[in-house]
């Protein structure tokens, strides 16, 4: 038979069960290092230009995803793709769109940076040293 008292009970291990699993995602997520901005975003006062890549990777309910914008001059539209990253392997797949040709990168990831090689459907190149860092519009 269910009393007030054994209701109160049920709930208060189900409240805590929640409070230490709701801590333990936390943790395990704050210890990724496959989450966080990596930057090369440099701005030229002289002509008002910003250059460079910048990488913001999140976890998401679909797994981890980045946001990546790619700049000349002016920031170009940002692309969100899935992302993997085992250990200090990190890779992804850029689709093409009307400002960026398909491009594979992979590199490795660090505390203090994201590193490795962009290679273009055309066969161009660029290797790229992100540092890890507060992103530039942050």
């Amino acid at each position: 038979m269910l009393t007030i008292r054994n209701f109160k009970m049920f709930m208060s291990s189900k409240i805590l069960f929640l409070i230490v699993a709701l801590f333990f995602v936390q943790n395990v997520i704050a210890k990724d290092q496959c989450l966080g901005t990596f930057s090369s975003y440099e701005y030229n006062a002289e002509s008002g230009d910003i250059q460079g890549v910048e990488i913001k990777v999140v976890y998401t309910r679909l797994g981890k995803q980045a946001a990546i914008q790619f700049s000349e001059g002016e920031p170009g539209a940002l692309i969100v793709i899935p992302v993997t990253c085992k250990g200090s392997n990190f890779s992804f797949k850029i689709p093409k769109t009307n400002e960026v040709l398909s491009a594979n990168f992979n590199g490795e990831i660090s505390k203090k940076n994201l590193s490795g090689k962009l290679i273009y459907e055309n066969g161009a190149s660029e290797q790229l040293i992100l540092p890890r860092k507060k992103g530039y519009w942050d």
